[in-house]
């Protein structure tokens, strides 16, 4: 069966086109200053995570043939009892799309380690915590994301534009035609 990363699901959330450049018509761009920013981040708040969190696990590879879904999440820990996906991310507030990318891990958590996941964590630059609470409709809206993917990929449907402030920071924005221009 086919597993799509949890990274695709990211990129289709942050935007449609985005993921229809990179995973239809093959066009990568280099990673860039944000992905450098991000690993130096996660680097300086690796420690942080370790000194105050009970790791279970680190870059964690999780796969699941139920949801389609495969990704590595910087860590899995304990929090209130239970496994908690957990990522660090180079922000000063929460994204949609990294709600939805902690929503994918915390599907992931709980098949692998067969307990039930009712929170996610995020860790921001300042030290920051956020706590996401992983509800039925954040579950139900990862697999219908899944299958809409699943249905791009396989050419049974185009993904819609959905142009947004983002545009600014997307890799595509030099030649998509659906940016947003203010």
């Amino acid at each position: 069966m086919v597993k799509y990363s949890i990274r695709m699901v990211e990129e289709y959330i942050f935007c449609p086109m985005m993921f229809n450049y990179k995973y239809v018509l093959g066009i990568n761009k280099p990673p860039s200053l944000w992905s450098e920013l991000g690993l130096r981040i996660q680097e300086e708040l690796s420690r942080y995570v370790e000194e105050n969190y009970v790791v279970l696990g680190r870059q964690v590879y999780m796969e699941s043939e139920k949801y389609m879904l495969s990704g590595i999440v910087d860590y899995v820990v304990k929090y209130m009892g239970r496994p908690a996906p957990l990522e660090i991310k180079y922000t000063k507030r929460l994204k949609p799309w990294w709600k939805y990318t902690l929503t994918a891990y915390a599907l992931l958590v709980e098949e692998t380690y067969n307990k039930p996941v009712k929170t996610a964590i995020l860790i921001m630059p300042g030290p920051r915590t956020k706590i996401i609470y992983i509800t039925d409709s954040d579950r139900r809206y990862i697999v219908e994301t899944v299958k809409t993917i699943d249905r791009i990929l396989k050419g049974e449907i185009e993904p819609k534009p959905k142009p947004s402030k983002q545009c600014t920071n997307c890799d595509y924005k030099d030649i998509c035609p659906y940016k947003q221009t203010n």
